[in-house]
């Protein structure tokens, strides 16, 4: 469906709620199955739809409802990306956060922070080695009334910072190479489709 910004209508509405729903259906059937990916997929596809609903009718998006399903507590933009924008797009977004830092001086914030790229995974679909990015370890308990030997196992999982019990389904963060080139000193751009052309 195309939004417009004619999407106040309540035919239009409908259609726009039908094709959310639709969409729900498949990332819940992929999460039943086990397939993260398409799930986050479809999650991040339900994501830009709204956005681009609120955008059409003209309601206004705050910033936890930026964050959509995410449990992010930090949002992460890639330098690269930013120095690529138009040069008075750049300008508005370093005064926006020049107003933020300013209006949040008096709070103590760390002084740095390490960012690693990756992707959560389930973590009974992690190899030894992901499970060890991880920092995750992962042994066989013996189920009770089992005999040692023919015993009945199940993976059970630590997180070694906390030491916390996980299962199979929990996820983990296992860093991977950033697919986004180096900003090199300012240098690097990667061509903007700005508007979200194809």
């Amino acid at each position: 469906m195309t939004i417009t910004s004619d999407t106040t209508r309540p035919d239009t509405q409908h259609h726009f709620l039908a094709g959310l729903a639709q969409q729900g259906r498949y990332a819940h059937d992929f999460a039943r199955s086990g397939r993260a990916q398409e799930t986050a997929e479809d999650l991040q596809a339900i994501e830009r739809q709204i956005a681009a609903y609120r955008a059409a009718s003209g309601d206004a998006e705050d910033i936890h409802t930026y964050f959509g399903l995410s449990y992010a507590n930090y949002l992460v933009l890639p330098r690269t990306l930013l120095q690529s924008m138009p040069a008075e797009w750049q300008h508005r977004f370093v005064g926006l956060v020049n107003e933020l830092h300013d209006a949040f001086e008096h709070v103590k914030q760390a002084p740095t922070y390490q960012v690693l790229a990756g992707e959560t995974m389930p973590l009974n679909e992690m190899t030894d080695a992901q499970l060890a990015a991880a920092g995750i370890d992962s042994s066989s308990r013996v189920a009770e009334g089992s005999d040692e030997d023919d015993p009945d196992s199940e993976t059970v999982y630590h997180r070694r910072f906390d030491g916390a019990e996980l299962t199979g389904d929990d996820y983990g963060f296992v860093p991977g190479e950033d697919p986004v080139p180096h900003y090199n000193r300012g240098r690097t751009r990667v061509e903007p489709r700005v508007g979200g052309a194809a």
